[in-house]
């Protein structure tokens, strides 16, 4: 037996539309339902009850099956496709029972028989009661835990962001200690990662290679912080031997940087040893050819031999665009075009402009 002060603590809160088309029958059953729940909406007809249905929101709907305008399995029908999860009753005359099966298919949660049973209708009331609050229960369970796995995903790109911060400014200090090995480069390195990623973009290569080339190209000479200052900052031409201990920067800047999981450190590690690789297989250190040398290292050989064209020099003066094409495409005594991949050779000959203003906005002034 249903225990009424019981039933009616349950129901605080919850709100219930009730649809009857006859009018005495109405009147009693919604003040027995009121007696209970303190939001009470009723409708004369099936149409009207949907009607406010939609209009308001509601925890349980209790409505009868035989209505003028539209029947209670049409409106039922229209409801649970709207919401699948909303509790119906439905409340029954014996004849109505041929619409019983229709009701069932519907997804109809219970049925009550005409006249109405006060304490099987209680029952039923309880048990929907406690549907609903199972209901209320899990959709505020999922709420909270959609809540927290946003908060925690921001809270996770707000992490990503700063390690990704952190990262970026540990590889400009790398490069500022770079530079200050060797004071004639200037803001050679920085540039490096402005003109790679534009021959990347060029060439059609993915986001994260673009992204990735841009984080390492800047720190391809890292390993000349290995390199002893008499030889590095030497203002004359090296002897055979000296340039044979300069070459080493490329695989001092590949030990540093060796042993990464990290995309990006493993090819800023490929772009330290390579970029120095020619085509023809006439480069250092270990004289790769062709397609042997990663498309990154190929790609930051050109960007490299451009700038330092560029730049001024102790033992040369800084040359302007045209002049540093020209080496390039036509080669001079100590460049030649086939040091240099065929397809990324042309991507940067159509992109040429970029490199010019690329070079002029960031220090160079000689066009």
């Amino acid at each position: 037996m249903v225990n009424a002060r019981e039933l009616k603590e349950a129901a605080e809160g919850l709100s219930v539309i009730y649809i009857e088309d006859d009018r005495d029958l109405r009147i009693n059953t919604s003040r027995l339902i009121k007696s209970f729940f303190t939001n009470v909406v009723t409708a004369e007809n099936g149409q009207e009850g949907l009607d406010k249905y939609r209009d308001g929101t509601f925890d349980i709907v209790i409505t009868d099956i035989n209505m003028p305008i539209m029947s209670g399995v049409k409106m039922a029908r229209e409801i649970k496709t709207e919401n699948d999860k909303q509790i119906i009753i439905i409340i029954s005359a014996h004849d109505e029972a041929q619409y019983l099966l229709d009701c069932i298919n519907l997804g109809v949660d219970y049925f009550i028989l005409k006249p109405l049973d006060i304490e099987q209708f209680l029952t039923i009331l309880d048990k929907a009661i406690r549907w609903v609050k199972c209901v209320k229960l899990e959709d505020d369970y999922k709420k909270t835990l959609e809540e927290t796995i946003d908060r925690k995903t921001r809270e996770l790109k707000d992490a990503l962001a700063i390690v990704e911060n952190l990262t970026n400014e540990v590889v400009q200090r790398l490069t500022s200690a770079a530079e200050l090995r060797d004071t004639d480069t200037g803001l050679h390195n920085k540039r490096l990662g402005k003109y790679a990623p534009e021959i990347a973009r060029e060439l059609g290569l993915p986001a994260d290679f673009i992204e990735d080339i841009a984080f390492a190209a800047p720190l391809h000479d890292i390993g000349k912080i290995g390199i002893y200052d008499n030889i590095l900052l030497k203002t004359g031409p090296l002897t055979k031997e000296e340039f044979e201990v300069m070459k080493t920067h490329t695989t001092t800047g590949a030990n540093i940087l060796s042993g990464s999981v990290y995309s990006k450190i493993q090819m800023t590690e490929s772009i330290a040893l390579t970029h120095h690789e020619r085509w023809d297989g006439t480069g250092y250190p270990k004289r790769l050819k062709g397609e042997e040398i990663p498309i990154e290292g190929r790609i930051t050989s050109i960007c490299d031999v451009y700038d330092a064209l560029r730049s001024k020099r102790p033992y040369k003066p800084a040359l302007s665009h045209q002049e540093a094409m020209e080496i390039i495409i036509n080669g001079d005594d100590k460049t030649s075009p086939g040091f240099f991949d065929p397809e990324v050779l042309e991507a940067f000959i159509r992109i040429a402009p970029i490199f010019d203003h690329i070079f002029v906005s960031q220090q160079g002034t000689t066009r």
